[in-house]
């Protein structure tokens, strides 16, 4: 029996939880669940499911009542900073869902403080650990590629659409162009600015590398792509299931088809559970994640430049701070 298991405390357990973050913990014998924060009236089923020591109704009794090595905060958007912000005061290393804060400069804020408190601050952009998108991010190397298309398509919009789901693509064009953003030009579609029917993007990096970002709410089907090319490579990835590498005429292709992967579901496809497994791993080896706070912030400080070059806002519709949702596998 380990005797040294982290003390591990979760905020929310809406969707996303219960798909991803939870099955992946409760399968760790380092880990002790050890507090959970849940707005239910009677929580016990989720204990009881989880195997939780104990709940509370608010983070403030959790850190007030338990002594936590790392916390999950996994609540709607509005909700991460004031969470993020209590656990680091703490001295509790923390793993939020994306995004970070609500706004960049809370972001920041947080992201600074993880610095100097010395914690591990990790945002789920778990696209970046899915293995798909992981083998085709390692065909360009340290260069990256020279023009990456990202694209994540569905039917029908949401508050602040593109803020709440196509900056994965945004995210991932960062980490497969690499440098920063220098120049951004964007388009939008739509007469609701706070809920848009897409938007289009072009971004060139201070590597020389280029992105290009699709996210059509107009689309007939959900679907998630990725093309990148660079150094006489393509790369061609249609998540969560296939990636073709093609070098100098010869295809190679990878399918993480359920057969191919034993049954996997999108927990693993998608790299929710590898997600999971290298903030633990932070945690105990106190290296930056993939993923960091600061890392976070770069991404959601581009986002902020393609929804300003859209004409699109960059900030909460006042009375709608609470219209995000917890997000799900899609």
């Amino acid at each position: 029996m380990n005797t040294n298991r982290l003390r591990v405390g979760v905020i929310g357990a809406g969707n996303i939880a219960t798909i991803a973050q939870l099955p992946t913990l409760v399968q760790r014998d380092d880990v002790e669940l050890a507090a959970l924060v849940s707005r239910r009236e009677d929580p016990s089923s989720l204990v009881r499911r989880w195997g939780f020591n104990a709940a509370y109704k608010t983070v403030e009794e959790m850190l007030a009542a338990q002594e936590l090595d790392a916390v999950f905060v996994l609540t709607p958007r509005s909700e991460h900073a004031h969470a993020v912000e209590l656990c680091l005061k703490r001295d509790v290393d923390v793993f939020c869902e994306k995004p970070l804060a609500p706004a960049t400069q809370e972001a920041e804020h947080l992201a600074d403080l993880a610095d100097e408190r010395g914690r591990i601050l990790m945002v789920d952009f778990n696209r970046r650990y899915a293995p798909v998108y992981t083998a085709g991010r390692e065909a360009f190397g340290d260069k990256g590629a020279t023009f990456c298309v990202a694209q994540k398509n569905r039917p029908g919009s949401e508050y602040r659409a593109t803020f709440e789901n196509a900056i994965h693509m945004v995210d991932l064009l960062r980490w497969y162009c690499g440098g920063e953003p220098v120049h951004v030009a964007a388009h939008a579609a739509g007469e609701d600015p706070w809920e848009e029917d897409g938007l289009a993007a072009t971004i060139r990096f201070s590597t020389g590398n280029t992105g290009v970002l699709m996210a059509a709410r107009t689309a007939g089907a959900w679907n998630e792509k990725l093309d990148a090319y660079g150094d006489g490579k393509t790369v061609e990835v249609r998540a969560p299931e296939t990636v073709s590498t093609t070098i100098n005429g010869v295809t190679t292709s990878r399918e993480l088809s359920a057969e191919a992967y034993g049954w996997a579901t999108a927990t693993d496809t998608l790299g929710f559970s590898t997600a999971v497994h290298h903030f633990l791993d932070r945690v105990a080896d106190r290296a930056q994640p993939l993923t960091s706070g600061r890392e976070a912030v770069r991404t959601q400080r581009l986002l902020d430049q393609i929804l300003a070059a859209a004409g699109l806002p960059t900030e909460e519709q006042t009375g709608r701070e609470w219209a995000s949702h917890a997000v799900n596998a899609s």
